[in-house]
């Protein structure tokens, strides 16, 4: 049935989460000799999140998005720096948290004996290049589709358009894209008319409704 298997990156293969969680611990302790508590990387992660939200939506430009989310989260913390400085930092931190969900391994070499896969995803091109290097999948991936690169975020109709132009094959019963997020995984495809499959990790629901909806990676065989 399918030709294409797109696949989300973070939060999908890799627990942004945990490698989020040792990223700004290590800036934050780098540039201010500081030691995060729980409390403070959560509120990190709402503002990293709430802005993300606000760039996927085109609502600002990524260097806005990367300047405010530390130039808040800095005021917050009662500290002063160059929050330009301390994001750089941040991003080249972040690009050597490679952290593998256990099911993901056995199932992407499943997947990449059956079908044509690419990487479709919101981010920095170098950032995930790394991390799908470091996590040594990124040769099961005939090519990576990043946002900065594409020019356009998921959910955005045009981040899919430019996938089809780039493989020459327009003919959406040939795609299906798999990812963790409603609001920009699932939401892009429904917006570009392929199929859908939500992992769902989190037991998060809305109104956003997937195709197929899968609680672990390992259910995917009863699909694809």
């Amino acid at each position: 049935m399918f030709k294409y298997v797109l696949i989300d990156v973070d939060g999908t293969l890799l627990d942004f989460k945990l490698g989020e969680k040792n990223a700004i611990k290590e800036t934050i302790n780098h540039f201010f000799n500081y030691e995060l508590n729980n409390d403070e990387i959560n509120k990190y992660s709402d503002i990293n999140e709430f802005y993300f939200k606000e760039y996927q939506n085109d609502k600002m430009k990524r260097s806005e998005f990367h300047f405010n989310r530390f130039n808040e989260f800095i005021k917050y913390l009662g500290f002063k720096g160059d929050v330009i400085e301390i994001n750089n930092y941040y991003l080249n931190s972040l690009k050597y948290q490679a952290i593998l969900y256990d099911d993901i391994l056995d199932n992407l070499l499943y997947l990449s004996k059956k079908y044509k896969l690419f990487v479709a995803s919101n981010g920095m091109t170098n950032v995930q290049k790394k991390r799908l290097e470091i996590a040594n999948i990124d040769k099961y991936f005939i090519k990576n589709y990043v946002s900065e690169e594409v020019g356009y975020n998921k959910p955005d109709k045009k981040f899919f358009d430019y996938i089809f132009k780039d493989l020459n094959d327009f003919d959406n019963n040939n795609y299906v894209i798999i990812g963790d997020r409603l609001d920009s995984d699932i939401l892009g495809g429904i917006n570009t008319n392929i199929k859908t499959i939500y992992l769902n990790r989190k037991n998060i629901l809305n109104d956003i409704k997937p195709d197929y909806v899968i609680s672990s990676f390992n259910e995917i065989k009863n699909i694809l």
